[in-house]
């Protein structure tokens, strides 16, 4: 069936557009959001129609196995500062729900699906759907960007962090492609100035600090987390996702870490027919465990 773009908010800016691709089916379809990466400073919607790195069999594997899918646009760092960004993604979920009749999907089935930068603002709506903060929510009422799960790949867990886990894996400190990709976002480099905006932005955006203090359900409710990381990983190491791993499985949250072999940043080897297969499986796993059964 044909795809579709439009505007998940009512300012009609390119930066809050979306591309929806309808599951081949006359019955409510769940759906898979896809958040694009880029360092927060560049990227769009569009690689989910087609690339060079195969993040494009995303859709055809979901769609394959009957999921309805939807790729979004968010404003980037030369845009506006976060928390910009988790309000654009949670606000693109909400409005899916919202109008889930008119595009066919079951409001209860949906999942968010994020690489790099993508796979950060992921596991943050993830993590916050029901905690009711406005600093993540912006002007959203509290669980109505709720997912039933999520999937990072190769995200950023923790900002703070991120150098010297290259050095720890044995990779250089410094990357080619980082151009104060965190500063741009977060309004400073760390350690931020006492008392300003940029702290404040410092100290909400890891995904990991919110993990660490999440639940099953409940008001801290973490959806459960699928995360996929390449082993050769140089940009964003393999332990900013084994960390959010370990923690997970310590709060007693469903989630599955598949590492792959020797894998870079955005590698091709991380969208073989086998990674997808996994992945794409353990989704549906989620959504059949909790009583929603898939196509």
């Amino acid at each position: 069936m044909k795809s579709t773009t439009g505007f998940y908010t009512r300012g009609h800016l390119d930066a809050q557009s979306y591309t929806f691709y309808p599951a081949n089916s006359s019955d409510p379809a769940p759906l898979v959001v896809y958040v694009h990466g880029g360092a927060w400073r560049y990227g769009s919607k569009d690689s989910l129609e087609s690339s060079e790195n195969g993040v494009h069999r995303l859709r055809e594997f979901f769609s394959a196995a009957g999921f309805a899918c939807a790729s979004i646009n968010y404003r980037l760092s030369s845009q506006a500062q976060f928390p910009a960004q988790i309000h654009d993604v949670k606000a693109a979920i909400a409005h899916f729900r919202k109008h889930a009749t008119s595009f066919q999907i079951d409001p209860r089935k949906i999942v968010l699906v994020g690489g790099s930068a993508g796979g950060h603002l992921t596991m943050l709506a993830a993590a916050t759907g029901t905690l009711g903060d406005s600093y993540y929510d912006g002007a959203l009422t509290s669980g109505s960007a709720e997912v039933t799960c999520a999937v990072s790949i190769y995200g950023v867990s923790d900002l703070r962090t991120i150098y010297d886990d290259r050095e720890i894996c044995g990779f250089p400190r410094v990357h080619p492609e980082d151009d104060d990709a965190e500063c741009l976002l977060l309004g400073s480099n760390f350690p931020a100035p006492a008392g300003s905006q940029a702290e404040l932005n410092w100290s909400k955006a890891q995904p990991l600090d919110i993990i660490s203090h999440a639940s099953p359900a409940g008001a801290r409710r973490c959806a459960p987390l699928y995360l996929l990381h390449g082993l050769g990983d140089t940009c964003v190491p393999h332990l900013q996702s084994s960390r959010v791993y370990e923690t997970l499985q310590q709060r007693g949250i469903e989630t599955e870490l598949y590492l792959i072999p020797d894998a870079e940043h955005a590698d091709l080897r991380c969208y073989t027919d086998e990674s997808l297969h996994s992945m794409v499986r353990w989704v549906q796993q989620q959504l059949d465990s909790k009583g929603f059964s898939t196509p």
